[in-house]
């Protein structure tokens, strides 16, 4: 893996006694001291035209690892955009990078850390270093050599930590935790909460999520310093999963499907349609069953009962082909089932209910089936289908007892072009 120095020159060289790792190196500019000590493949001395004599120093040295890469001043956005698109043009896939940010401007270790950053994430650039001889920290006539690179780290957890927030994922967050071993529960607890969240499974989620606060306050002890970011921050990621948390969630079906339709709101939010359409189907079925026995049925033949009695009811009138007789008729109150039949004649609301549940149905395969369907739907009225139809559901749940009506239905934020 070649190893790729970038420094930048100031205007003014000064003989320095530069200290690293206990032992003492001399340079006019840091760069000559880092050729004693460091070990690397190519070093880029970024140079802008104020600096070109103070270039000599290296390029006395003869060494075909240094090259000169001419760079703007940095005066305006032009200019800084110029440095940037040099740095970036010059580093390839892969690379380890060291980063030199004693000389130039002032803005020149803002700049290194925007690099690092990037170049982290665009080309999978390993960094290995941000040093910094400090001249103004000088003792007994030596300047101390400082490794910034663990704060450029702080941004590895600001981005995983932002990640698994807006999107469930925690798979970058997870690795970085399970580098400490008492942070490996923390990482592991992640994982099966991201896992549940990306799949859609409520139950391990809920379940889950009830050891996400414990897990991560008890991992908060052994953050280093590079992992502070995350210690704020982990306090966010609690609060917004603690919202699903349930021990035993089908113990309490209630909240079961309150928890659900946080969830709901949560996939919305953030834009993952597919799974609060698809839960947003199940939730109704969960519903009807809490609502007409006070239990959610988990097994496949009774759950299948409460499905086939739903869509039953949004089936009233409309033609089928008689098993028997082979003949063509309306579907009628006497093909219900018995809980499709109890339901239709007791409930005020039954066929609304089932015209929603036909909705979520449809817009579930609709999602599913991945547009492969002659009569699918534009993508910006399938957004709007999914407003009407969330809402829908959230005024059947209100309406049943089962969401306090302070709730807000989940609505789509942005509109898709067809």
């Amino acid at each position: 893996m070649t190893h790729t120095v970038i420094t930048f020159l100031g205007i003014r060289p000064q003989q320095t006694t530069y200290r690293y790792e206990g032992k003492k190196y001399q340079g006019q500019v840091f760069a000559e001291a880092m050729l004693q000590f460091l070990t690397f493949d190519r070093m880029l001395v970024l140079t802008t035209r104020e600096a070109d004599l103070v270039y000599r120093i290296l390029e006395e040295k003869n060494d075909p690892r240094i090259k000169k890469v001419p760079i703007p001043t940095g005066r305006d956005d032009a200019e800084m955009w110029g440095i940037f698109d040099r740095v970036i043009e010059y580093i390839q896939e892969g690379e380890e990078v060291t980063f030199d940010i004693t000389h130039g401007l002032r803005s020149i270790p803002f700049l290194a850390f925007l690099f690092a950053a990037y170049l982290k994430s665009a080309k999978n650039v390993t960094l290995r270093a941000i040093l910094y001889g400090a001249l103004d920290l000088k003792d007994n006539g030596e300047a101390p050599v400082l490794d910034l690179s663990r704060f450029a780290a702080m941004l590895d957890w600001i981005n995983a930590s932002d990640q698994f927030v807006q999107t469930g994922n925690a798979n970058r967050l997870a690795q970085l935790l399970a580098s400490v071993k008492e942070q490996k529960r923390a990482a592991e607890t992640l994982r099966a909460v991201s896992q549940a969240a990306f799949l859609c499974q409520p139950v391990s989620l809920m379940k889950a999520s009830t050891s996400l606060a414990p897990d991560l306050m008890k991992a908060g002890a052994s953050f280093s310093y590079t992992s502070k970011p995350f210690s704020v921050l982990s306090e966010n990621i609690i609060h917004i999963f603690d919202e699903f948390a349930l021990e035993e969630p089908l113990d309490n079906p209630m909240e079961f499907i309150r928890r659900e339709w946080k969830m709901i709101e949560w996939y919305v939010g953030h834009g993952q349609m597919l799974q609060a359409v698809t839960l947003a189907r199940e939730v109704m079925i969960d519903a009807v069953a809490f609502r007409y026995e006070k239990i959610i049925q988990l097994k496949h033949d009774q759950r299948a009962s409460f499905e086939r009695a739903i869509s039953g009811i949004a089936r009233l009138g409309q033609p089928i082909t008689d098993e028997n007789s082979g003949e063509q008729r309306k579907f009628s109150v006497d093909d219900l089932n018995r809980i499709g039949y109890q339901i239709y004649e007791t409930w005020p609301d039954a066929e609304c209910m089932a015209k929603t549940f036909a909705n979520l149905t449809r817009l579930r395969n609709q999602l599913s089936h991945a547009e492969h369907q002659a009569d699918r739907m534009k993508l910006s009225k399938v957004e709007r289908e999914i407003s009407k139809v969330l809402a829908d559901l959230y005024q059947r749940l209100v309406t049943w007892g089962i969401l306090p009506p302070s709730e807000n239905p989940p609505s789509t934020s942005t509109t898709p072009t067809d």
